[in-house]
């Protein structure tokens, strides 16, 4: 009972120490900055989750395989705790589901034995990988490429994890099934192929949002986009650009709650976008004047082209049926 205390307030301690850098720290440097960190620590986490798994086997005691449970939980989450920095928003109340659920999987892993233990953690890591994708499939942070890529592996990790459980539990943990398709080896190895390619998305991230070779094209309505985008870049930053595209379609929803997210911008129909858009961002959302000349019409740019016509006639059509 002792060992198991002692390994409980280890587990703790390593958990706690992670959330409470977490999450006081979201929202106060750059939300880049922010994401690369977490994700950061996610790698290392997954890393170091997998060399305790390898300790384990060769003898290493039961710490080390909570210390492995309490890494691999901890990896996606805190990837989650990333994607949340990247868009502007506080984690505490994710990082307080997260701290739960990591003490969930080290009070079972230190009292119960394998591999009831093992379906707990799969259970659990496959939670927090679905969570993950979602978050990563509804960002609007640009370069929403780098994110979907994100989403997938971690949706894939997850869909794995569960599956990886239901065998256990249903056909056995020492069924071939398992051992050739779920067992620590091919576990591992997947693991690794996600975190290489979150790792490559990551690092796309970093140099933001790449400049549109085709122009996307929108149903309906004005667009307006932030222009100039290099040259604004080269000024602002990308962590500034980011800000300023969320604060225009921030702008656009509250005076059009329909207002729909493109490239750089914001589709909406309020009437003469551009100079009513620039200044709700002047009066509302603190916009220098220096700011909201970078505003322009995504439509006479060729950023964004438009099909009004065709989305009027489909209406008008409608209306006579």
């Amino acid at each position: 009972m002792g060992l198991s205390f002692g390994i409980l307030a280890v587990s703790v301690a390593v958990a706690g120490a992670v959330m409470f850098v977490a999450m006081p720290r979201c929202g106060t440097p750059g939300p880049t900055t922010l994401f690369l960190r977490f994700a950061a620590v996610a790698g290392v986490t997954a890393a170091g989750s997998s060399a305790m798994y390898f300790i384990y086997g060769a003898g290493g005691g039961i710490l080390t395989l909570v210390l492995g449970d309490v890494g691999m939980i901890l990896a996606p989450a805190l990837l989650i705790i990333a994607l949340s920095a990247l868009e502007g928003r506080r984690a505490r109340r994710i990082s307080a589901v997260i701290l739960a659920l990591v003490l969930v999987v080290a009070v079972v892993t230190a009292t119960v034995p394998l591999p009831n233990s093992l379906a707990v953690k799969a259970v659990a890591l496959a939670t927090a990988c679905g969570a993950c994708a979602w978050v990563a499939a509804h960002s609007r942070v640009e370069p929403f490429g780098s994110l979907r890529v994100i989403a997938l592996a971690t949706a894939l990790f997850a869909v794995y994890s569960l599956s990886r459980a239901m065998v256990g539990v249903v056909i056995g943990w020492d069924s071939p099934l398992y051992r050739y398709a779920f067992s620590f080896a091919p576990a591992t190895i997947l693991g690794a192929l996600a975190v290489v390619a979150i790792g490559a998305a990551v690092v796309r991230v970093r140099f933001g949002p790449r400049v549109e070779t085709e122009p996307a094209h929108c149903p309906a309505g004005a667009t307006v986009v932030v222009g100039d985008w290099n040259l604004a870049s080269a000024a602002y930053g990308p962590d500034r650009m980011r800000g300023l595209v969320a604060d225009l379609r921030s702008a656009a929803r509250d005076l059009d709650p329909g207002a729909a997210d493109v490239p750089r911008g914001t589709e909406t129909m309020v009437p003469d976008a551009v100079s009513a858009l620039g200044a709700r961002l002047r009066n509302v959302y603190g916009w220098e004047p220096e700011q909201t000349i970078l505003l322009v019409d995504g439509t006479a740019t060729g950023v964004i082209r438009t099909q009004q016509g065709r989305s009027a006639r489909r209406k008008r059509g409608s209306s006579r049926s």
